[in-house]
């Protein structure tokens, strides 16, 4: 199912109608109306406004602790996102958004891509549980504005950050975002001045940052097989590595503690899709005997790389064999 568009194509949909991950690569269904009303306050009003976050009052009774005690007790958690070009996956509906906002460097076409979605955090334990949901909003992915939180499954908003724009190679933007729980403090998200090396930091200086292993990549090797094979098997074994094997190997990328702390975990993130709509879904695993608090660090920066990821800009290419890389991905 699809979320409604306005027939104007300036304003985005409700965020009533947002979708959830149903837990199958790139899928979605419909979430209640009633489930959305935290993520309200993220809406964008126009294409070109950043998305407004009211940053909510401390809940009375709820203690910053049940953040650690979510995340701080499972060995690893699942995302899975689907970036869709104005809901849509027809030509049609793509090219009736183009000039549809002012022209910029970063987006000459003035592409509306305002956009919004809810997503299952399940926990990578038997049956694969839900235990939250992650909400995240755009009011133009060139930009790089974004609202996300984190809403428990009686509705309370648990955490929450957000910023107006994503620092580029070529422009400026905002590389620490505060985070909130229950409406108070609590540490801050981080990226470079790039826009690259997705981190949490805890008040004392601390944190988790994914890593990437660079070229050690398990699609390298892939990648090295189909140049060897392209003429032994007249490319055929060459198109079957990328179209069919290659898409489904995820990139790797090493928790490591910050500063300069020992590696934590694995995450595996993995990307399928072309120009009009992109399925990404990370897999976050932690090594036996981590402390709660440091669980807790790699949970909060897997959720913000896989919420940029979420609101990156739209490219061409297939992540299965080649293409514009995530910045995530560029990251060293």
């Amino acid at each position: 199912k699809r979320c409604a568009e306005d027939p104007t194509g300036t304003t985005p949909p409700p965020m009533q109608t947002a979708v959830l991950a149903d837990g199958g690569f790139g899928h979605a269904r419909v979430r209640r109306a009633d489930e959305q009303e935290e993520m309200a306050q993220m809406q964008p009003t126009s294409m070109a406004m950043a998305v407004p976050v009211a940053v909510a009052a401390p809940t009375a009774g709820r203690s910053q602790e049940e953040m650690v005690s979510l995340f701080g007790g499972l060995d690893g958690i699942e995302v899975a996102v689907r970036s869709d070009q104005h809901d849509s996956e027809g030509t049609y509906q793509f090219l009736s958004q183009v000039f549809q906002q002012q022209s910029t460097l970063m987006n000459p076409f003035g592409i509306a891509t305002a956009t919004r979605g809810s997503f299952s955090i399940k926990s990578t334990a038997e049956g694969n549980p839900e235990i939250a949901t992650l909400c995240v909003a755009t009011g133009d992915r060139f930009r790089g504005d974004m609202a996300a939180a984190i809403v428990l499954p009686d509705n309370t908003v648990l955490a929450q950050w957000s910023r107006s724009s994503r620092p580029t190679m070529i422009s400026s933007g905002e590389t620490d975002l505060p985070v909130s729980v229950f409406g108070a403090p609590y540490g801050k998200m981080q990226t470079s001045k790039w826009g690259m090396g997705h981190s949490y930091v805890d008040a004392s200086g601390k944190g988790v940052r994914p890593r990437s292993h660079g070229c050690f990549q398990c699609k390298t090797y892939w990648c090295i097989a189909s140049f060897c094979l392209f003429f032994p098997t007249c490319s055929i074994a060459s198109i079957a590595i990328i179209c069919c094997v290659m898409p489904g190997v995820p990139g790797l990328y090493d928790l490591k503690t910050t500063p300069d702390g020992p590696s934590v975990g694995l995450l595996k993130l993995w990307q399928q899709g072309g120009d009009i709509s992109e399925s990404s879904k990370i897999k976050l695993e932690i090594t036996p005997g981590t402390d709660a608090q440091t669980r807790t660090a790699a949970a909060l920066a897997a959720l913000f790389m896989i919420a940029d990821i979420f609101i990156d800009p739209p490219k061409g290419g297939n992540h299965g064999g080649g293409g514009a890389p995530h910045a995530a991905e560029m990251d060293r």
